[in-house]
């Protein structure tokens, strides 16, 4: 099968760009060392069934993430009709504004992945204006970490869904992404992107739960905001394949019970969405 869009893939050689205590962390947490490995040289085998893929690296001094974006502007030279770069911007760097203005101005990137909890900030800080102001006028969407993490030094009062509320208000034409369903907060991403006709959530990295995420995703049928999830990965975690083969096996949950059942439908849908063209990256 097609794929139309990932939405959430990460590219760094985490030996070089992750500390080892992140790491550390995220091998225990997993079960599975190496988890944060990318495999650079397979990336085209992996995503074949994409026909686009959005790249970032990831910059959280906080928490040890430390991707430059020179790294993501090399890589995507690999292959440009098929990735799409975002810049990974620590707001709490001096210089943030100076690597977004190169980012987008120089290398042409067209996004923005934010980490608040990772970076430990609010979304909602005022120091972050010049960065939403220039998103919104340049149409560039930007993706938040949302949800929980592993990451001791991570603090999570800073990764509830909704906290892009205010942000929404002060930027209503901003495009915003609030990754992987802002997991446990599974509810305020479905009032939010009911509400706010320009937030949008992805499925990206939650399928190690499947009964939590059977209850999310019939939260967001129930409240009919089908329309507003987009495909992710999260790879290295996963694979394009192995994410939708996951998700279809939660539609099938409740078979032969009284249990209310997903409707497959709007998942394939998922994975048909026109994704750039809905974020204007195309």
């Amino acid at each position: 099968m097609r794929i139309a869009c990932d939405v959430h893939v990460h590219v760094w050689s985490a030996a070089e760009h992750v500390s080892p205590a992140f790491l550390k962390q995220a091998n225990e947490v997993s079960g599975r060392p190496g988890c944060l490995n990318v495999e650079i040289n397979r990336m085209d085998e992996i995503f074949e069934p994409v026909d686009k893929v959005v790249v970032f690296g990831g910059r959280a001094i906080h928490s040890g993430v430390h991707c430059p974006n020179e790294f993501v502007r090399d890589f995507v030279k690999r292959n440009p009709s098929k990735y799409i770069p975002f810049a990974g911007i620590d707001p709490t760097e001096r210089n943030f504004m100076q690597d977004f203005e190169q980012c987008v101005g120089d290398w042409k990137f067209r996004g923005v992945k934010l980490l608040p909890m990772y970076a430990n900030f609010d979304p909602r800080d005022r120091r972050l204006d010049p960065l939403y102001t220039a998103c919104e006028k340049k149409g560039l969407p930007i993706l938040f970490h949302m949800g929980t993490t592993f990451v001791r030094w991570a603090p999570l009062r800073f990764t509830e869904p909704m906290l892009l509320e205010e942000v929404a208000e002060r930027f209503p034409d901003l495009k915003m992404i609030a990754a992987h369903l802002g997991h446990p907060w599974e509810h305020q991403t479905a009032v939010l992107i009911r509400k706010q006709p320009n937030i949008y959530s992805d499925l990206s990295a939650l399928f190690y739960r499947p009964w939590q995420l059977f209850n999310s995703l019939m939260l967001m049928q129930e409240y009919g905001v089908t329309r507003k999830l987009l495909f992710g990965t999260d790879y290295p975690f996963t694979t394009p394949m192995e994410t939708v083969e996951r998700l279809r096996a939660i539609t099938k949950f409740g078979e032969g019970t009284n249990f209310p059942r997903l409707n497959p439908d709007w998942m394939e849908e998922v994975f048909q969405r026109d994704t750039t063209r809905i974020l204007g990256i195309v």
